[in-house]
């Protein structure tokens, strides 16, 4: 099997790291990552410049793009042998109304638009102040690709996957398959001597029962199945 990595956090971020270590046990992989971070980049595409793409090692490649970008680049040029896309681990969830804003969910669905199946896996955080836990990340990883690599996606289809972060540590969460949860998390603005900056807690936003914030809010690791378009 032929992979292709990519992210919106960049080509040094730990999660990039972790999926790495676990998709190569499924085949030979390329990593075609931002060369910075570009969380909240949703759908944007470099199309008024020529994008730079450096080679950092061998199958792994820095662009001076979006995620989008590094979608496009590397199943259209740089890996088009691909049979799966795979973007993330993202630091952070990425759940209901974020597939609308989220870099990671965005080079998922362009790889779908594209047509190759794609996943985008996030992990959830309760608490920006803790580190990723990799080992945990890794070995939830390895349950989620071996259970979607095998199962069927229609043409403009992609996995949304998302990591809980349980408070008790010893906890193994289910794969619970769920729809994408609607509403936002309560936002407000506070003008500050530089602008407006928005202000919300992520841990408080709506949560529909059954739906994937519910289920990732609730410990468990959930997996959308979302329409490119």
């Amino acid at each position: 099997m032929q992979l292709l990595l990519t992210n919106d956090d960049g080509i040094d971020a730990l999660g990039l790291e972790a999926l790495l270590d676990v998709a190569g046990d499924y085949g030979s992989v390329t990593v075609v990552a931002p060369q910075e971070e570009h969380s909240g980049a949703s759908h944007r595409v470099t199309d008024r410049a020529a994008i730079r793409v450096r080679t950092v090692d061998d199958r792994r490649y820095a662009v001076g793009g979006t995620p989008v970008d590094c979608a496009r680049l590397g199943l259209l040029h740089l890996a088009r042998e691909t049979n799966w896309v795979l973007s993330g681990i993202n630091a952070g969830g990425n759940l209901g109304s974020d597939i609308y804003m989220s870099g990671t969910v965005a080079a998922a669905r362009e790889a779908s638009l594209l047509g190759f199946p794609a996943i985008a896996i996030s992990q959830y955080r309760r608490s920006w102040q803790e580190p990723l836990r990799v080992d945990r990340m890794q070995r939830w990883a390895k349950l989620v690709l071996n259970e979607l690599f095998d199962r069927p996606l229609e043409p403009g289809e992609f996995w949304n996957v998302n990591f809980p972060d349980p408070e008790d540590p010893t906890h193994e969460p289910e794969m619970i398959f769920s729809p994408v949860g609607t509403g936002h998390f309560d936002l407000s603005c506070k003008e500050t001597e530089e602008g407006f900056v928005y202000r919300g807690k992520y841990v408080d936003r709506h949560r529909e029962p059954g739906g994937d914030v519910d289920v990732c809010f609730s410990g468990n690791i959930a997996v959308s199945k979302i329409k490119s378009c």
